[in-house]
């Protein structure tokens, strides 16, 4: 007996440190990746942190316009260097360009729902944040799409 409940308390430490692989911390801010692309980052497009502006694919380059605040599970995607989030508008659906705008708490646009398999699904929705045509040129807009299983074009991975 006490052998056994030596050995599972030896190998706590692994599982710990293997759990924490896999946490992202809600108090930390992240580059997003497109589908592990460490040189495109999720960009505010020119860094113009205002209502309305587009939120893109962009060159990775470690500017405030890079930094979104982003948890595992209900949570909004916020930019670092001002109080704006990513929103999906007040009619989301296929197509509908993505854009930052004043955070306001639990308003539906703005709350999203970063999944164990790296997609960042508007909550309650079925449509996820989208990569148009999986182009990863820089400029390329973001867009919602109705979430499909298998869609690299909706994987999202931080840094």
């Amino acid at each position: 007996m006490f052998s056994s409940l030596l050995m599972i308390v030896s190998a706590l430490p692994l599982l710990v440190l293997s759990c924490q692989d896999f946490m992202v911390s809600p108090n930390e801010y992240h580059t997003i990746h497109p589908n592990g692309d460490k040189t495109k980052c999720l960009d505010v497009r020119g860094a113009s942190f205002q209502d309305g502006t587009a939120v893109q694919i962009f060159d990775c380059n470690g500017t405030p316009a890079q930094q979104w605040k982003i948890s595992y599970g209900t949570t909004t995607v916020k930019i670092e260097a001002a109080p704006f989030c990513l929103d999906a508008g007040n009619n989301p659906g296929n197509g509908v360009l993505m854009k930052i705008w004043q955070c306001f708490p639990g308003l539906p646009a703005q709350t999203w729902y970063y999944t164990p398999d790296n997609r960042i699904a508007l909550k309650d929705k079925g449509l996820c944040l989208d990569l148009p045509g999986g182009v990863h040129f820089a400029g390329n807009q973001v867009q919602t799409w109705k979430c499909t299983d298998g869609n690299t074009n909706q994987v999202w991975t931080l840094d």
